[in-house]
């Protein structure tokens, strides 16, 4: 199931899919004040299965986004491939509310490998 969430601008996107047993928010664009609500709202929907946010595609990140991201409720793992976006995660020490992937495919299977021994 994929959904798709902008602000009114259309400058930020957000869409839910699941990869595996895992649900993966990818997000786009420009993560402000405007899209911080729409994203804090999909993270507190997922329920049950590890929820990976991809920001592969986002292009500027503010003070509320990050918020969002790092709050009690961080996903299991944060895509940010290295850029701008990971240098301020880097800035605001993301990894030590949740586990940080330069790519996708290194997230899911580092999350698959942790609960394969999950029952």
């Amino acid at each position: 199931m994929t959904t798709m969430a902008a602000t009114e601008t259309d400058v930020f996107s957000l869409t839910a899919t699941e990869l595996g047993s895992c649900r993966v928010l990818t997000l786009g664009g420009d993560l402000d004040e405007v899209a911080a609500p729409v994203l804090e709202e999909a993270i507190a929907e997922e329920r049950g299965a590890p929820l990976i946010v991809d920001l592969s595609d986002l292009e500027f990140i503010c003070s509320a986004g990050i918020h969002v991201l790092l709050r009690n409720k961080a996903p299991e793992a944060i895509v940010c491939p290295p850029g701008n976006i990971a240098r301020v995660l880097g800035i605001v020490r993301a990894e030590q509310a949740t586990r940080l992937y330069d790519d996708l495919d290194t997230a899911h299977e580092a999350l698959c490998t942790g609960l394969a021994g999950v029952a």
